[in-house]
């Protein structure tokens, strides 16, 4: 391919200079990285204009340890996917990392590992001994979902809202038969919306969560960054907040 070995030692070269050039331009312009991430209690929330949870104060701990300065905001799941996928400097977490995914983005993993269960209605219970039991039922779960994705491509009727906790009125109105939820997250959703639905039918499926960040963001920024993530769960900051928000270690 290249007319000689000087030739291909002056690109690799040049290759090298401009990588080395492009980190230095970014630790010294420093440009501020969108962080976006979605209502998900206790994960994420916004009340009183206060934007507050796990993930906040995850996202607050890691990027000060990484030197970088970065902006919140909240938008559901899946624009925040399309947002993050099409705009350089931007990260969306908490991302379920799948095959389809992994090339689209650059990764920092892992941010959260959730548990998935499915849900029914308390007068309406469906017992279930393998997720493939489920195969007859209407599942409820939301756009951008990680889970449904999974699901759909297991066969599985799926059907999606806007957002996750509106699942509880389509269980509630027959709409749908099943809804499958992070669990943690469900049981807040559940006491927002005056929901006693009880424990899941079935456990099915266990997630990492990661940030994932557009592919401009140089590899020098998410090499600190997830040396900062490894950080935290050595020093115990992240086992201190699992326990402050009661999510499973």
């Amino acid at each position: 391919m290249f007319g000689s070995s000087a030739l291909f030692k002056a690109f690799v070269t040049l290759l090298m200079f401009v990588n080395v050039w492009a980190a230095s331009a970014f630790a010294q312009n420093k440009p501020v990285i969108q962080v976006l991430t979605y209502e998900e209690a206790p994960f994420a929330k916004i009340k009183n204009n206060h934007k507050q949870g796990f993930i906040v104060d995850l996202v607050a701990e890691l990027f000060k340890r990484a030197k970088l300065d970065y902006r919140l905001d909240f938008l559901p799941l899946k624009r925040i996917l399309v947002t993050t996928r099409l705009n350089e400097y931007y990260c969306a977490l908490p991302v379920e990392r799948s095959q389809e995914r992994e090339v689209t983005y650059k990764w920092v993993s892992p941010v959260l590992v959730s548990r998935y269960g499915l849900f029914s209605q308390t007068d309406n219970k469906l017992p279930l001994v393998t997720l493939n039991d489920a195969k007859p039922y209407v599942i409820g779960s939301f756009l951008g979902s990680g889970v449904a994705e999974y699901l759909q491509g297991q066969g599985f009727t799926v059907e999606v809202t806007a957002r996750s906790e509106q699942n509880i009125r389509m269980l509630q109105h027959k709409r749908i038969d099943l809804w499958a939820a992070e669990i943690e997250s469900a049981k807040q959703q559940m006491t927002k919306n005056n929901a006693s639905l009880g424990k899941p039918e079935l456990v099915f499926y266990t997630s990492i969560r990661a940030m994932a960040c557009h592919r401009s963001i140089p590899d020098t920024a998410l090499e600190n960054l997830q040396s900062a993530l490894t950080q935290m769960y050595q020093d115990g900051f992240m086992r201190k907040l699992y326990e402050k928000y009661n999510v499973p270690f």
